[in-house]
């Protein structure tokens, strides 16, 4: 029978008993044992973070370390607010933007006239031909108010106001009765055709070009600009774009004048965002003498 060599024999007791002392001294007596750690780290280092994967991959952190996954998803629904914030904060300033835009060309249709524009929502539902406004009386409507929309884009009329609502006919609606309006034939606007614009529901209108006062030669053009000039109107409705020429049509019943048809720039006027009234200053509304204080 083979013998062992002592050493070998007492090893496993001689570790067991070293382990079990060190384990029981003191921190500071055992801090000479950092040196195998160290060399133990640089042998495992290199292959720690593909186990990790391979751990993730076969247990998820959810389910290994559920304060980290709970922490990785407080920060992810924290990122997603902060974006959502940008986005409704940069969506509102090209809003705003826009506003001050629309604001700026409409008080230029009108320059020597006290005018105010008020913006105000459209309420979703619709009624009938009309389109329902979230204001009324408060703000100063009447029957008859001017409603425009893109600042120069003639929209309609007041038909009906109370305190907080008020609602709509656009021009191109139905039961929208005709209007007077003129054709650019230039650039500068000095050269004009007067029309008589009836709607046809479809959301255009059509009318016949009676002549132009200062050319008898005149040409019609698809592109050209339609704008409001009829006296049933307010002064300060005058001249907003009423759209431009879509389509010119031969007139078998009068040969000598020519059948437009004019589309506004807005797609659909019954389905816009928001409106501007074209309403008289605060002070000439409520202040005959000129606005003075009393």
């Amino acid at each position: 029978m083979q013998h062992q060599h002592p050493i070998v024999r007492w090893s496993m007791p001689i570790a067991i008993v070293v382990l079990f002392v060190l384990s029981l001294s003191p921190i500071g007596w055992i801090r000479w044992t950092n040196w195998f750690s160290a060399q133990a780290q640089v042998a495992i280092s290199p292959i720690a973070h593909p186990i990790t994967i391979a751990i993730n991959t076969v247990i998820p952190p959810a389910i290994s370390d559920p304060d980290a996954s709970l922490r990785e998803r407080a920060l992810g629904d924290e990122l997603s607010r902060v974006r959502t914030d940008l986005l409704q904060i940069q969506e509102e300033n090209r809003r705003l933007t826009a506003r001050v835009a629309d604001l700026s060309r409409g008080s230029m249709i009108t320059p020597n006239l006290d005018v105010r524009q008020v913006h105000r929502p459209r309420i979703s539902n619709l009624v009938g031909d009309h389109i329902l406004i979230r204001t009324g009386h408060i703000e100063g409507l009447s029957r008859g108010s001017v409603v425009a929309v893109d600042a120069v884009q003639l929209l309609g009329m007041v038909t009906r106001v109370d305190a907080k609502t008020c609602t709509v006919l656009p021009i191109t609606a139905d039961s929208s009765g005709q209007i007077q309006a003129v054709v650019l034939l230039d650039d500068a606007g000095e050269d004009q055709a007067i029309c008589l614009l009836t709607p046809l529901g479809d959301g255009t209108l059509r009318g016949e070009v009676a002549g132009s006062a200062g050319n008898t030669n005149y040409a019609l053009k698809v592109g050209q600009e339609v704008r409001l000039l009829d006296g049933q109107w307010p002064t300060h409705a005058q001249m907003l774009l009423v759209g431009t020429i879509q389509r010119i049509e031969h007139n078998e019943s009068q040969p000598l004048r020519q059948r437009i048809i004019v589309k506004p720039s807005v797609k659909d006027l019954r389905r816009v965002p928001e409106v501007i009234f074209r309403l008289p200053s605060l002070d000439n509304a409520n202040n005959p003498n000129n606005g003075g204080t009393p």
